[in-house]
């Protein structure tokens, strides 16, 4: 067609076309307008401007810290807000960060390499990954900071009885531990089971119902729709709740399969988080059944014992069978009960009526019978216990037995057989006798001032019924002072 013909045809158009005139109007206003170009923002300040715009200086380290040459370290937070603290805190700092990334990065990799493993493989798995980012030495960095040093210590060393004293320690920890993995685990029962009762009972309107095939349009209002139902519902905010207590949950128990038993009471706690998880079908914490291996084996291994070289100011009782080291002043006083029971055995063995007081003078002699006799009979139960010589465990456990025993004792008592009669007022008699020993307990536990932190915690554990209930402004006020000391103490450690 020559342009002649085109023209003709373009002016003898449809009225009713728009024109090309008009079509690129049309074109130009369905384009969007180009966004204004923004104005260049200033570079955000680095680590250093930030330090030197606060006026600090000092060698920069080698993780973001400037060493202020007087035990203080300046650095950026997580966050970004630039700190000066103590060192001790920027090492907490540091360690808490790589903690974070080596969790991250395990989680990252177990998705990726060990999905597809079989059991085995993913126990073999674990172990590498753990071992190649050196995970469970920043774990002891991080959170048992004071038990990794001492366990190093005990090793550099070579001395058997600081490793005992700290797995003592750990145990003490561990078992206390029971009454907080008790409410965590009954607060994540309740909450899942207000869970499931929620999601049974909620309404059903408003449910989108099942989500469309593919990732378009579509399933992004399904998803938005459903998230306002769970929210509407309160299936949002219950499966929240749950997870947390689910989450605290787990935390206890990891620090459970972190920490050595060195008792029966410790054992049985891991051993409890072990029925758990196999009651609800569940995997055991990691490190619990290793944990629980070693413990086993090194509750119950014969250790040897040089009853030839007690500790200063100990000896070793019984002297034919030794089965403890105890202060030299009660052993040789069990030594001589010993002794002279077996020389009193001996001298009515060999007197008779018969037997002259010649005879008689000469065997008290060859038995030692005037060296060896008895101090005057004490008049009552409290007179015949030491409490000076006595340590913090051995008052616990007086205190703790005499308790136990004026209750039965008491009880006993009042029973029908015992009204009324010399049984009844033996028992009561020997009740009262016991209270006054538990009593005399817990006041020369009251006055002692013991070093350790463990000690300290078994006297304030055992004077606190005590000195309540007396009513003493001072006693409570000083028992008030102590308590703050050693919970500062432990928040420290």
């Amino acid at each position: 067609m020559s342009l002649r013909s085109s023209l003709k045809n373009l002016i003898r158009r449809d009225p009713e076309r728009p024109s090309l005139r008009e079509r690129a109007a049309e074109l130009r206003a369905s384009i969007p307008a180009p966004k204004p170009q923004a104005e260049p923002s200033a570079p955000e300040p680095t680590h250093d401007a930030q330090v030197a715009q606060a006026g600090l200086a000092g060698g920069v380290l080698a993780v973001s810290g400037i060493d202020h040459r007087d035990g203080t370290v300046s650095y950026a937070d997580a966050t970004g807000k630039v700190s000066r603290r103590p060192m001790a805190h920027w090492v907490g700092f540091n360690a808490m960060q790589m903690h974070a990334h080596v969790q991250g990065e395990i989680g990252r990799r177990r998705i990726i390499e060990a999905n597809p493993l079989s059991g085995d493989e993913h126990e073999a798995w674990e172990a590498r990954i753990r071992r190649e980012l050196r995970a469970d030495a920043i774990h002891a960095l991080t959170f048992r900071h004071d038990r990794a040093f001492e366990a190093a210590q005990a090793i550099r060393t070579g001395i058997e009885p600081a490793t005992s004293a700290l797995r003592r320690r750990s145990d003490d920890e561990l078992v206390a531990l029971v009454p907080a993995w008790e409410e965590a685990v009954d607060l994540y029962q309740r909450l899942s089971d207000e869970e499931s009762l929620i999601g049974e009972t909620a309404s059903e309107d408003g449910w989108p119902g099942p989500a469309p095939a593919g990732a378009g349009p579509e399933w992004r209002a399904w998803f938005q729709q459903k998230e306002d139902w769970r929210e509407r519902t309160g299936v949002a905010s219950a499966e929240e709740a749950s997870g947390e207590a689910g989450t605290a949950l787990f935390k206890i128990e990891e620090r459970i399969a972190d920490l050595p038993a060195a008792s029966l009471a410790g054992l049985r706690l891991k051993a409890r988080v072990a029925q758990r998880s196999d009651d609800i079908d569940v995997e055991w914490v990691f490190g619990l059944g290793q944990g629980l291996v070693r413990d086993i084996l090194a509750f119950t291994a014969p250790t040897a014992v040089d009853w030839y070289d007690p500790p200063p100011g100990f000896m070793a009782s019984p002297a034919l069978e030794p089965s403890s080291f105890v202060p030299v002043a009660d052993g040789i006083a069990r030594d001589l009960a010993r002794l002279r029971g077996a020389a009193w055995a001996e001298f009515h063995r060999r007197v008779s009526p018969e037997t002259t007081v010649e005879d008689i003078r000469r065997i008290r002699r060859e038995l030692h019978l005037d060296t060896l006799s008895p101090s005057p009979a004490k008049s009552n139960i409290v007179d015949q216990v030491d409490f000076a010589s006595t340590n913090i465990e051995e008052l616990r456990a007086i205190h703790e037995r005499m308790r136990e025993l004026s209750s039965v004792a008491y009880a006993m008592s009042c029973m029908e057989c015992c009204a009324e009669n010399a049984a009844g007022r033996l028992l009561h008699w020997l009740a009262d006798e016991l209270t006054t020993v538990e009593g005399k307990a817990a006041a020369e536990m009251q006055s002692r001032r013991p070093a350790t932190f463990w000690d300290r915690k078994i006297r304030l554990g055992l004077v606190a019924e005590r000195i309540i209930e007396n009513g003493d402004d001072a006693e409570t006020a000083g028992f008030i002072q102590d308590l703050a000391a050693w919970a500062a103490e432990q928040a420290r450690r």
